[in-house]
């Protein structure tokens, strides 16, 4: 099958139970959260892990770096913090490249109360200067970076826009790239059709989730308001060739339900 899903479906759950879940659902590739309970740096070894995935006939070409632990800010104004932040986002590199993971999603902002008009040129700088770090720490391992757009929330943050983070990447090594996340491009007032043609080249990873237009509501596709028709038209044009991770979410209540129509989703895709 040619779509994945994010291990975070399972957030009320341990990483083998939901690795479990997910191969009993269908599905054979996953994006593993480096987030707790989940594949957090030093709770799992990575040779468990791997044993988990050979076992239960799953891949896991894309991880998703760390972004709730601590908070971490690549674009924070404060260079210290900033430097915290890169480090703390590094220590889950070298354990997800041990199971696997070929391309990693990172978030290029974190949540602040600092953005403004006034300073997002200075926050896009820090960001800037935090992706060259990561690129080079993260390209010794064989890694390459997906900077993921996120939503503004009404609020100033910068690089929610692939135009920006288009530009960002622009000049940076071959294995710096962009994950398009089409909720968060749907409700910060983007197309994610024009976003995908704004990535082009650049365009490494897909998180697919479906939305109400307001809220970052992580449904299965078909629940919400975006055109899945189109963009999967667009994707294929493209001849795209990364990752296409289902990313939503559940309550333990639901997850079997949630699972099986995320599975039918995957697989009516696939045989497009």
């Amino acid at each position: 099958m040619q779509y994945g899903i994010a291990t975070s479906i399972f957030s009320h759950a341990d990483l083998e139970t939901s690795l479990r879940g997910i191969a009993a659902a269908g599905f054979n590739q996953v994006e593993i959260n480096a987030e707790l309970p989940h594949f957090f740096p030093g709770r799992y070894e990575p040779c468990m892990v791997r044993r988990w995935l050979d076992e239960l006939g799953l891949r896991a070409p894309v991880g998703h770096g760390l972004y709730a632990y601590q908070a971490p800010n690549a674009a924070a104004l404060d260079e210290a913090e900033r430097r915290c932040s890169v480090e703390l986002i590094q220590s889950c590199f070298a354990p997800l490249a041990a199971v696997g993971v070929e391309y990693i999603v990172l978030h290029p902002t974190g949540y602040s109360k600092e953005y403004a008009k006034q300073n997002r040129e200075a926050h896009m700088e820090q960001a800037r200067k935090s992706i060259r770090e990561l690129a080079k720490s993260g390209g010794e391992l064989g890694l390459h970076m997906a900077w993921e757009n996120l939503p503004h929330h009404g609020v100033a943050r910068p690089l929610h826009d692939m135009r920006e983070l288009r530009q960002l990447v622009d000049d940076m090594p071959a294995n710096v790239g962009l994950c398009l996340d089409t909720t968060h491009a749907t409700i910060s007032g983007h197309e994610p059709v024009e976003q995908a043609k704004v990535a082009a080249d650049r365009l490494f990873c897909l998180h697919l989730h479906d939305t109400d237009g307001h809220r970052d509501c992580h449904w299965v596709p078909g629940k919400g308001v975006i055109d899945w028709e189109g963009f999967l038209d667009q994707i294929d044009d493209m001849a795209f060739g990364g990752t296409r991770t289902l990313e939503v979410a559940s309550t333990p209540e639901m997850v079997k339900q949630v699972l099986a129509d995320t599975v039918a989703v995957a697989r009516r895709w696939s045989n497009r």
